[in-house]
């Protein structure tokens, strides 16, 4: 493959070009709540407890400077201030779907797999003995 220059600098692949404009702890989460239908800053913080008013923030201002989030504002009294996806981070979102599926199952394989080992940790009992709890 070859080098790819991206906002002069280069690199060696699509991946390192993603994880240079979207590297951080909350964009894929700020990116997966707006995936439905536009948010308000307040409703974007409901829906991620643990980010920080000031975290979201940045946040956000770094994902209108590299174009994947709109903010949008209405008219009125107090103005209403909306985000939204663009187009470009809607390409974004078969990914995200993707990537969702993928983490689902590792929790599902990882459970199987805990309740396996529990089951093979077992201590197997003739048919006339009686495990401890039997006992009680």
């Amino acid at each position: 493959m070859s080098d790819i220059k991206y906002n002069n600098k280069w690199f060696k692949s699509g991946l390192e070009i993603l994880n240079e404009v979207l590297y951080g702890k909350w964009k894929f989460i700020i990116i997966w709540n707006l995936i439905d239908k536009p948010l308000r800053f307040s409703d974007l913080r409901k829906n991620i407890p643990s980010i920080t008013d000031r975290m979201l923030s940045l946040q956000l201002k770094e994902l209108e400077e590299e174009s994947f989030v709109e903010r949008v504002v209405t008219e009125g009294n107090p103005p209403k201030i909306d985000y939204k996806l663009t187009d470009k981070a809607q390409g974004l979102i078969p990914a995200l779907h993707a990537l969702d599926t993928f983490g689902r199952e590792l929790v599902l394989t990882k459970t199987t797999t805990q309740v396996q080992a529990t089951k093979d940790t077992s201590l197997p009992l003739s048919e006339d003995q009686e495990s401890f709890f039997d006992q009680l």
